[in-house]
């Protein structure tokens, strides 16, 4: 899994949540971090936080990173995790084939049930 959140506090909580029930985790705690993970790969699933700080100037969305992903691993299950709870985020969720948006404040356990949903679709999907 690739967790990316820009707040140590909440990317080191989630990883240790899922660690602790047997995933592999791999952090990014920036969009460049996130971007070169994303290009590495050998992840099944992505978290990706939308709330992401500009660095070094250049600012980059969650949604961009969404795009890159897309991009590089086209049948990755991705969840977000968004303070917009928005329809408009929603539509492009949907447009760009987001898993599941959660809205903050995330609720540990619902993150868990929506990264192995997703995880389970992508398995179905490639045995047909």
């Amino acid at each position: 899994m690739l967790l990316v959140d820009d707040y140590r506090h909440s990317r080191e909580g989630l990883r240790d949540a899922f660690v602790t029930v047997g995933w592999l985790v791999e952090t990014a705690g920036d969009s460049w971090q996130a971007v070169r993970r994303i290009r590495d790969g050998g992840f099944d699933v992505a978290v990706i936080d939308l709330d992401l700080p500009p660095v070094h100037g250049v600012a980059m969305s969650g949604w961009d990173l969404v795009r890159i992903c897309r991009v590089f691993h086209p049948e990755t299950p991705i969840v977000v995790v968004s303070a917009d709870g928005s329809p408009e985020a929603g539509v492009l969720a949907e447009h760009l084939m987001v898993a599941k948006v959660l809205v903050k404040p995330i609720d540990i356990d619902e993150l868990k049930v929506a990264v192995r949903s997703a995880e389970r679709d992508v398995k179905a999907a490639r045995t047909l």
